[in-house]
């Protein structure tokens, strides 16, 4: 447990990184290593903890926490690309990412739609009012974002949703087909030829 002094100090240390990171007048893509450096140590001094001798320790959840939280804030100043939305999938821990990345093209028309551009909506959700989300407001009556990276966020909150209400989305050993009958009972769209478009798409058909 950090006492007090630990804690201020970490507090402290934070407050001066974020002076930093706010009075850094670098390019993303060419300083990308310090941004690195920088946000690593603040969640370093902010999560460490006492061992013995003193010297704090970093273990690898809060690496991973670090790497994370560095990639967020670096996200929202580089160009939507589906290797970072492929990457957003993973950090959340989406279930089916496969068929998930199916429905962000269909849903967008490859990037492409309305929906997506102006309100950062890559999955064609809708605003909820029974569950946890991070949209801002709402846009062609569609869930609206600050980035899109939210959006992958508020699908992740969708799934764990239905989890805690009994379906077992996220169980091992489930194929993509498990997958696709759940979006199909939902139902996850209006159109009745949603999941057959999905399955086109996964065939390169988009017709």
């Amino acid at each position: 447990m950090k006492t007090f002094r630990q804690i201020s100090s970490g507090l402290g240390v934070a407050a001066g990184c974020n002076t930093v990171v706010r009075n850094l007048n670098l390019r993303l893509a060419e300083k990308g290593t310090a941004l690195r450096v920088i946000l690593i140590f603040m969640t370093f001094f902010l999560t460490s903890y006492a061992v013995p001798g003193g010297m704090p320790a970093m273990t690898e959840d809060m690496q991973l926490r670090a790497e994370k939280d560095l990639f967020y804030f670096q996200v929202r100043y580089l160009p939507f690309s589906e290797d970072l939305l492929i990457k957003c999938l993973e950090y959340e821990g989406i279930k089916h990412q496969e068929v998930v990345l199916l429905q962000s093209r269909l849903e967008t028309g490859y990037y492409t739609s309305d929906i997506f551009l102006n309100g950062n909506n890559l999955f064609g959700m809708k605003y909820p009012t029974h569950r946890p989300t991070v949209a801002t407001g709402t846009y062609r009556d569609h869930a609206k974002y600050d980035h899109w990276s939210d959006s992958v966020i508020d699908y992740a909150l969708w799934q764990q949703y239905y989890i805690s209400r009994g379906y077992r989305i996220g169980e091992e050993g489930q194929d993509t087909d498990f997958y696709l009958v759940f979006l199909k009972s939902i139902p996850y769209a209006a159109d009745r030829k949603y999941v057959n478009k999905l399955v086109k798409l996964s065939c390169g058909d988009i017709t």
